[in-house]
Order: C-alpha cells, then sequence, then structure tokens
C-alpha cells in the first residue's frame, strides 16, 4: 500500500485562497482559476491508472485543463476509493451503477489527502519545491530551491489551473463515467481479469462464476486503448437513453457554466 499522508482538498483551497496576490492584476491564484477550463468530454479522461485503483484503492488521473496561454495536465491523486464503494454498494442492494461510482469517487475526494502536480511553468517554478517539502506533489520531488521565484512559500498551494480542479468538480463525473465503462468492458470482454483483480476489489469476496477465458484476455494492451474502446462503448450505450442524467449533452455557450464548484454544492 502507497502512504497518503498528504493535505486535504479543503485544506489545499484554503491555503490557495491566502495565497499572496500577484502585482499585475491583483489576484490570487485562485481567483484566477476562472480563467482556465476543465476538459469535458469522457474521451479525454483515458490516463487512468487501474492496476493503482483497483489493487491499491488509489486514483491516479490526469486532469486536461484548457489554460488561458496554453493546455495542460493537473495529476490528481487520493486514497479510498474501494471502501467508498463498497459502503455505497451496501446503501445501493450491492447493484453497481455509476451513481455508486461517481458518490464514492466524490467522498473519497473531499475526505481523503490528496498529490497533485501540474505541468504548466508557473507550477514547476514556483510550487513543485514547496509542495515537495511537504509531501503533497504527485510524482518525483523537486530539489531546486524556488529562492527567486516563491522564496517564502507566500504564493499559496498551487498554481490556478490546480486550483481550478481543487475547486471543480465536474472532471469527476467523467472520470466516474470512464472507470464505469472500463468494468463493464473488463466483465464482458476480458473476464479472467474481471474475476481475478476488478471483481474481488469491488466487492470484496473472490468471483464465484465460471471463467469464459476469451481471446481479449491473452492480449498484453494499454490501459488507455482498453479505456478508450469501453468509453466509446459507454457513449453508444448511454447516449440515447430517455431520463439519463449522465447522457452526452450539448456544452453550454456561456464560458465558465459548465464548471460545477464542489464548494457550491456543500
Amino acid at each position: 500500500m502507497f502512504p497518503l499522508n498528504e493535505d486535504k482538498r479543503a485544506e489545499l483551497l484554503s491555503r490557495g485562497r491566502r495565497g499572496e496576490r500577484e502585482k499585475g492584476d491583483g489576484k490570487t491564484r485562485y481567483e484566477k482559476r476562472v480563467n482556465s477550463k476543465v476538459a469535458t468530454t469522457v474521451k479525454e479522461f483515458n490516463d487512468i491508472d487501474m492496476e493503482s485503483l483497483f489493487k491499491y484503492s488509489i486514483l491516479t488521473v490526469n486532469v486536461p485543463v484548457v489554460g488561458e496561454t496554453d493546455n495542460y495536465l493537473v495529476r490528481i491523486k487520493f486514497g479510498g476509493f474501494l471502501d467508498e464503494i463498497r459502503n455505497q454498494l451496501k446503501r445501493n442492494n450491492n447493484k453497481l451503477e455509476l451513481k455508486i461510482i461517481l458518490k464514492a469517487l466524490t467522498s473519497s475526494f473531499d475526505k481523503e489527502d490528496v498529490y497533485i502536480r501540474c505541468t504548466c511553468p508557473d507550477f514547476q517554478y514556483r510550487f513543485s519545491f514547496w509542495l515537495s517539502m511537504s509531501k503533497v506533489i504527485a510524482g518525483a520531488p523537486e530539489n531546486r530551491p524556488s529562492k527567486i521565484t516563491n522564496p517564502k512559500n507566500t504564493l499559496g498551494s498551487g498554481c490556478k489551473h490546480l486550483m481550478l480542479v481543487l475547486s471543480n468538480n465536474k472532471w469527476v463525473m467523467k472520470v466516474a463515467s470512464t472507470i464505469y465503462n472500463y468494468i463493464l468492458y473488463m466483465e464482458k470482454n476480458r473476464q479472467k481479469q474481471y474475476a481475478d483483480i476488478i471483481y474481488p476489489a469491488i466487492y470484496n469476496k473472490k468471483y464465484e462464476k465460471p471463467v469464459q477465458l476469451s481471446f481479449d484476455d491473452k492480449d498484453d494492451i494499454s490501459d488507455k486503448k482498453i479505456i478508450d474502446v469501453a468509453n466509446e462503448i459507454g457513449k453508444k450505450r448511454g447516449q440515447f437513453q430517455k431520463g439519463n442524467p449522465y447522457r452526452f449533452q450539448k456544452k453550454p455557450t456561456t464560458p465558465g457554466k459548465d464548471q460545477l464548484s464542489i464548494e457550491d454544492e456543500e
């Protein structure tokens, strides 16, 4: 089991709000998060470490963000998923549905400690060292101090892209859909992996039905390719169902309206 002893989402956001304002526009990075946008389609969330998720209960996902000057990837990593999904299953007569995965992700994202990282230069040169020192960084630590760009660690807990992802739950819906599509695909097309790893992880018991070994089970293909196929099948499965709250819908035309704040829901 990997150690997860970092800061919770609420604490990271709180530090972000208290960050020093920039001299140019007088805003914190938390305030400037609204100028960026999280990816809006499920197919953009195909970079999930499924092995870590179902073996160690740790979600590691790269969230695509469209920034003001470029596109970036915000990496989010937190644990507790399997415990939460089992709790949700008990309340739903042990029936796995998309809403169960969504609730499990939302709950663990809110309660568990979080690793964070962004590919933008602002994060690299101003935040990566301090987050490494406090063991909040996802991935390799940064050992070079930001002596000039953020010498006293006064700018908050992360760049505006991180602040956006931490305060926004729209991407959690997309990740939940991706995981759900993946589970259904594996159950039907790669039964051995489903029976050996996924089913026991979700239900906390052995898979007891006969396993039909398919040709696909023998293929060594990446999770990304499997996720892409599973998402395409999932899109066709749900997009025409009347009343489906998770169906693909036309994007709003008003900037920022497609971003739902977790804080607004609390």
